[in-house]
């Protein structure tokens, strides 16, 4: 018997619960019902998409990456663990590893365009000034207070500014409301590196933010 039907046979005498009805999900696309697959799709593609375009900043690559983590979930529905944390953990790790993979293939084809183009010299990090600091329209209007900062395009360029890693950590945290050990297992990596991350995430957005004025809250 898996692991996920053990853990449904006495679904009955509990009390009705998203957790629940999620594992109920979960057993019924473990067993190829179609939809039940839809059903998922519908409840969680929003969120994972969500996470993806802030991850990866491009809608192909989300497109890309969805179809390859329903195509994951579909393949594997009876891997998920219930007692290792939620759905939406399972998924949005599912979501981390694959967006993760297609950064770095886009990295190694925007290498090669470049060897084949006859580059003697290939930076990735540098950028003309232009690039790294654009010019933003003044926000009179913020929506909302994140991490002590104005809400608006001079954090979205922040964010965007920042490794996948690190950005990473700031949309789990602050935009899914993860809890670190929930972002330890979602990117597969201990604990006091997800601390690591954010205390550096944080660090580089304040001295992004900072040349646009900004600073840190009380």
């Amino acid at each position: 018997m898996t692991r996920i039907a053990e853990q449904t046979q006495n679904l009955s005498n509990k009390a009705p619960g998203t957790e629940n009805e999620d594992l109920l999900l979960m057993r019924r696309i473990a067993g190829k019902d179609r939809k039940a697959f839809e059903e998922l799709y519908y409840r969680y593609a929003p969120r994972t998409g969500k996470y993806l375009m802030k991850l990866l900043y491009c809608r192909e690559l989300v497109d890309e990456a969805m179809n390859d983590v329903m195509l994951a979930v579909w393949q594997n529905a009876e891997r998920f663990d219930p007692d290792l944390g939620r759905l939406s953990t399972w998924l949005f790790g599912i979501a981390h590893n694959k967006g993760l993979k297609l950064l770095e293939r886009q990295r190694r084809h925007r290498i090669e365009d470049a060897l084949e183009a006859g580059t003697s010299r290939i930076v990735e990090n540098e950028q003309d000034e232009s690039a790294v600091f654009p010019e933003l329209p003044d926000s009179d209007n913020p929506e909302q207070t994140v991490l002590g900062w104005e809400i608006g395009d001079h954090l979205l360029w922040a964010l965007e500014q920042l490794t996948a890693e690190h950005r990473a950590v700031v949309e789990l945290t602050f935009a899914e409301h993860c809890s670190y050990q929930e972002i330890a297992v979602i990117t597969g990596c201990p604990v006091n590196t997800v601390k690591t991350r954010m205390f550096h995430a944080r660090k580089k957005l304040a001295e992004l933010l900072a040349l646009r004025g900004y600073s840190f809250g009380s």
